[in-house]
């Protein structure tokens, strides 16, 4: 049965171009989400409720990158005779969708929680904690499994025999995975589509009708960084997780290029996410650049020494109109400066 799907196709030279296309993503997708994970773990001053959720989706992106694709090399393209039966296929199958689904909430997430630092501002930021940053991962992981195995409980009578993964996914995804595929990624994507333009138009009204200074300028960079990220988010979205899904249904031959190809975009968002939700602020570029100097000290990113902030004091304390009731308070503080700095 299906024995065109039983030979082993690694030989074969479009075969060896697509592992080393794989293996390519997979070792960028460890490094690359390493590092964000490293620097949380070593600088405790980027242990914020963002950073948090990028964190959860570095180490989905890392799982993802040491089981789902050396798995994919050989359920997908070499097509190992060993990986066969219906036990093994749910498994295999079920874990590659899991991975799929952890990835697309967690960038879900990540847009909400957006949305509430720029749309909702004082209110979100007065309620937002890192316990319930944490509750949040969960609850992350939670509904990702909830939802793939819920699905996948269609497929535990399915039995085709010896048949291998490759045809229990497509009988799989016959039966009833298209139900549930396009609905998994699209409504996430049209929810991150609907938080990143009222985002854009908040930051926009933000723009006209706030007055200038020093610090708004800088809250409305700040502002429309995040919203240009929120943008990368959907590009990056949709290229790398709803056109694949397209893709896959528009070439329907397993092992062609086209076929291949949006197995490789989805994988390659492992690659891509620590670049548009990290490596681009300024703030992680200072912590990496700080790492590589002390990798094992103690010193944080934008850690100001106390002369700078004696001096920063002073400067509060005299710069200040201090009010008819408060002036001796003032005064007093000035000289109690005064000393330290001395």
């Amino acid at each position: 049965m299906n024995s065109t799907f039983m030979n082993s196709s690694c030989p074969d030279k479009d075969a060896e171009i697509h592992i080393f296309m794989i293996v390519f993503v997979m070792v960028g997708s460890i490094l690359g989400n390493s590092i964000i994970c490293l620097l949380l773990v070593r600088f405790k001053t980027l242990r914020t409720v963002p950073n948090i959720l990028v964190v959860n989706l570095a180490v989905v992106d890392i799982l993802n990158a040491v089981i789902n694709m050396p798995l994919m090399i050989l359920w997908y393209i070499c097509q190992v005779p060993y990986l066969k039966g219906p036990k093994i296929s749910w498994f295999v199958v079920t874990l590659y969708v899991l991975f799929m689904y952890l990835t697309v909430f967690s960038l879900t997430m990540l847009a909400v929680d957006r949305f509430g630092a720029i749309v909702l501002s004082f209110r979100y930021h007065t309620w937002k904690t890192v316990n319930k940053a944490k509750v949040a991962v969960v609850f992350v992981w939670f509904s990702a499994a909830a939802y793939t195995y819920g699905m996948f409980t269609m497929g535990l009578n399915i039995d085709l025999g010896d048949a291998p993964v490759l045809v229990y996914r497509i009988h799989y995804l016959k039966k009833f995975g298209r139900h549930f595929l396009l609905p998994g990624y699209l409504v996430p994507f049209i929810v991150i589509l609907i938080l990143g333009g009222t985002i854009w138009y908040t930051v926009r009204s933000h723009n006209k009708h706030i007055k200038p200074s020093r610090s708004s300028v800088k809250q409305v960079k700040s502002d429309v960084k995040t919203a240009k990220t929120i943008g990368l988010t959907c590009a990056a979205f949709f290229l790398m997780g709803v056109f694949p899904m397209l893709l896959h249904r528009i070439s329907r031959i397993h092992g062609t290029w086209p076929h291949f190809l949006a197995f490789f975009l989805m994988h390659l968002n492992s690659m891509v996410n620590p670049i548009i939700y990290a490596l681009t602020t300024k703030r992680f570029r200072k912590a990496f650049l700080l790492f590589m100097k002390e990798p094992c000290g103690k010193s944080q990113p934008r850690m100001m020494s106390s002369k700078n902030r004696r001096d920063v004091h002073y400067k509060t304390s005299i710069v200040t109109p201090p009010s008819s009731s408060t002036t001796s308070v003032r005064q007093a503080t000035t000289s109690v400066v005064l000393k330290h700095g001395a």
